[in-house]
């Protein structure tokens, strides 16, 4: 009898060791890099076993799977009969004779009861553990699980060369390492669920989101019709040049020519120090700076960097030579990045006016990143840049003031237009009532 207790004290203890290569395995899987080498530099001797460990993710988790495996068989072998031994006589006690009847009750509830706790305190509680304190468990189960590796290494060195052998037998290519490499969306839902959990701020959660975006946003996106530029004249005359500047109150101004080219760009101190210098002073030719012209597909990173090595903050998007097409500026740019930027001079422009109904009103020139990123939706739009271009594109002709064109999730009105140019919109997201939305 004494027997029978000790197999089944050596069949609890083989139930917990299969909870901790369990928990062992879902630590390591669950824990981040990034956080692994935080640990590694706070946390003495055990921070750098734990570093080890994770940096060999796979022989490491072959060894969880080796101690899993052989605590399962373990248990099997000796728990069962055990347990079996151990009601085999209070069977015979309470008056069942039949020895077949006795064995068949007896495997039925050694199988159960060791069945339930093999899943319950094997499997189940580690794993949930591991989940929710994965840093913990990690940092206590990994010396155990160095030692264990290097004390079984032949046996777990001989198991990973048999997969790999069949995995390049199946003509299956893996890649070495164990880290993903999100896409934007990935690491935009990993930022959701961040936020979820109160680590990240509306604000900035909007932020980084929009740093995830800004990466595959093209000047395209976010440059305006050189038609609304502020421009300068060569053949107008200085007085009538001063007086846009005087309108405008910008620091950058395009300088055009006769054929609508953009010859440079003046800056208004430029202005400012040559009428100090010489209050007759009438010659804008001779302050401007050389433009910068960038293609419509340029990354809006890449022009980025640009200015952030003294690249002008006014860019003329279009092509040599020729009429140019738009104008992006640094404002733009940090714009799409982390949000509308006001100054003094700017107090109340807002790229999109929301209304008390919910909806929203702005310039059909707007790119369609502005309404992305006013909305927190991703927009369909590879054949248009602007708010206009996208109904264009989506009605195939020119719409009629008042004519109201639907998309998946939000309506657009057109409130004026000027011509063959779509000049105001009203945008109603899908989220409001059908009934509140106007057709006119």
């Amino acid at each position: 009898m004494t027997g029978n207790f000790l197999l089944v004290f050596i069949a609890f203890l083989l139930v917990l060791l299969n909870g901790f290569f369990v928990a062992a395995e879902f630590s390591l899987v669950k824990l981040r890099s990034t956080r692994v080498l935080t640990i590694a530099n706070s946390l003495g001797w055990r921070g750098r076993i734990l570093a080890k460990v994770h940096n060999s993710l796979d022989a490491y988790l072959s060894a969880c799977q080796l101690g899993i495996t052989l605590s399962s068989l373990g248990l099997g072998w000796i728990g069962e009969p055990a347990f079996a031994a151990l009601i085999e006589p209070f069977l015979s006690h309470i008056g069942v004779t039949s020895q077949a009847l006795i064995h068949s009750i007896a495997f039925i509830f050694a199988f159960f009861t060791i069945s339930y706790l093999h899943i319950v305190l094997g499997e189940l509680v580690p794993k949930s553990l591991a989940i929710r304190m994965s840093e913990r468990v990690g940092i206590w189960t990994a010396p155990a699980l160095y030692a264990f590796y290097w004390l079984m290494f032949p046996a777990i060195w001989l198991l990973n060369q048999s997969a790999n052998i069949v995995i390049d037998a199946l003509k299956l290519k893996t890649k070495a390492g164990h880290d993903a490499h999100y896409s934007s969306e990935e690491l935009k839902l990993i930022l959701r669920s961040s936020r979820a959990s109160d680590e990240f701020s509306n604000d900035e959660w909007k932020v980084l989101a929009q740093a995830i975006d800004f990466r595959e946003l093209e000047v395209s996106d976010l440059m305006h019709p050189f038609n609304e530029v502020a421009a300068l004249y060569l053949e107008d005359s200085f007085e009538d040049n001063m007086n846009r500047v005087l309108q405008h109150r910008y620091s950058r101004y395009p300088v055009l020519n006769s054929a609508g080219i953009a010859t440079g760009i003046v800056h208004i101190k430029d202005i400012f120090v040559a009428l100090r210098k010489d209050e007759n002073f009438v010659d804008i030719d001779s302050l401007t700076r050389p433009v910068e012209l960038v293609s419509p597909n340029t990354h809006a990173m890449a022009l980025f960097r640009k200015l952030q090595k003294g690249a002008p903050h006014l860019t003329v998007v279009g092509l040599a030579d020729a009429p140019p097409l738009g104008f992006i500026t640094l404002d733009n740019l940090l714009s799409a990045l982390v949000g509308d930027i006001r100054d003094e001079f700017r107090q109340s422009q807002t790229e999109w006016t929301k209304l008390d109904d919910g909806s929203m009103l702005g310039k059909g020139s707007l790119p369609i990143n502005t309404l992305e990123r006013t909305l927190g939706i991703d927009i369909a739009s590879d054949d248009a840049d602007t708010i206009a271009g996208l109904v264009l594109w989506a009605l195939g002709e020119l719409p009629k003031e008042g004519q109201r064109v639907e998309f998946n999730t939000f309506d657009v009105v057109i409130k004026k237009m000027i011509g063959p140019r779509i000049l105001l919109v009203r945008v109603y997201p899908k989220k409001l009532p059908q009934e509140s939305i106007p057709t006119h």
